[in-house]
């Protein structure tokens, strides 16, 4: 069983291998690391920019594989709706759209590298633990069954790692498309900067105001039927709703994470200050759920970013004099 267990490991090893091999295709045509700033400003020459809007609209925008703010921000466990994370279109302009893609694609790479390593913690754990049982089971300390059922686990854990490790590729292959670089996937990204809404978000009076004036809202009303109007008015209404209801719902969700983090760290030191008096054998997964409680940190602080970019491309320029600043 021990035989099996290092081929395993040598196995996502070759997944490494794999992904940089992948991963090693021109990379000289976009900077290594990469910084969102700089993705962002590769939107106005994206060709969804200048294409037929009859192109685009058959052409799907494919969901992230980690973001997914509608389900974060209610805690659904229904079915993903790609629909419900769609860039605004046809109410905001066609460069706005492609900057919030380049934004969800740029956090979702992010957020694979982070589930990789969440899983590797995972997947060292599990090995140390079967790793033990098999040589107990030689010492006839324990029993055979409990050995394979250590296996088993470590092989399911074995196997998401993969799967996150292949995660990374698609990711990045998703960002590539986005900035309209298909052909060189970014290797490494940097850690951005990010803009939060204020503590006090403007009304849905004052969004609707703003996105009414949009050179886009004015185009997309000007030489239609009341009732056409009337429909597209609605449809600001809702989506304008449905950010700031979006946005309520993720400031919730950090402030509970924002107190779950406090409390896997004292943990940590609690098994750390264990496992040093020799009480448990490892801290494995007391490093394990920390590591979780930072993805799904990281995760609302990008959709928190992610949501207020999109109010501000609905409104056409920034909601309040300081929304650009960091919190």
């Amino acid at each position: 069983m021990r035989t099996r267990a290092r081929w395993s490991s040598r196995g996502g090893r070759s997944f490494v291998l794999l992904l940089g091999a992948l991963l090693a295709a021109p990379a000289s045509a976009i900077s290594d690391p990469l910084g969102l700033d700089e993705a962002l400003e590769s939107a106005s020459r994206h060709p969804r920019v200048e294409a037929s809007q009859e192109l685009t609209s058959l052409l799907p925008r494919r969901q992230s594989l980690y973001l997914d703010c509608q389900r974060l921000a209610f805690r659904s466990s229904s079915v993903a709706d790609p629909d419900r994370n769609r860039p605004l279109e046809p109410l905001i302009s066609s460069q706005d759209a492609q900057r919030l893609e380049i934004m969800e694609r740029f956090f979702d790479v992010l957020l694979a590298d982070l589930s990789f390593s969440t899983e590797s913690e995972a997947m060292a754990v599990a090995y140390i633990q079967f790793d033990r049982a098999s040589v107990r089971n030689e010492l006839g300390q324990i029993s055979p069954l409990r050995v394979l059922e250590l296996e088993s686990v470590y092989q399911e854990i074995l196997h998401r790692r993969a799967a996150a490790e292949i995660s990374q590729q698609l990711t990045r292959a998703l960002l590539a498309q986005a900035i309209g670089n298909p052909a060189a996937l970014p290797r490494n990204l940097l850690e951005p900067t990010l803009s939060l809404p204020p503590e006090t978000p403007p009304s849905l009076d004052e969004i609707l105001a703003q996105a009414s004036e949009t050179p886009v809202v004015r185009a997309l009303m000007q030489g239609r039927s009341q009732a056409d109007r009337d429909l597209i008015q609605m449809e600001l209404r809702q989506q304008a709703l449905e950010l700031l209801l979006r946005l309520r719902a993720l400031t919730a969700a950090e402030r509970n994470l924002r107190t779950e983090s406090a409390w896997r760290d004292l943990k940590l030191d609690e098994s750390r200050t264990l496992y040093e008096q020799e009480v448990t054998a490892d801290l494995g997964y007391s490093m394990s759920q920390q590591t979780q409680t930072r993805q799904q940190s990281r995760r609302v602080s990008y959709c928190l970013a992610l949501v207020w970019a999109e109010l501000e491309a609905l409104a056409g320029r920034p909601l309040t004099e300081d929304g650009d600043r960091d919190r």
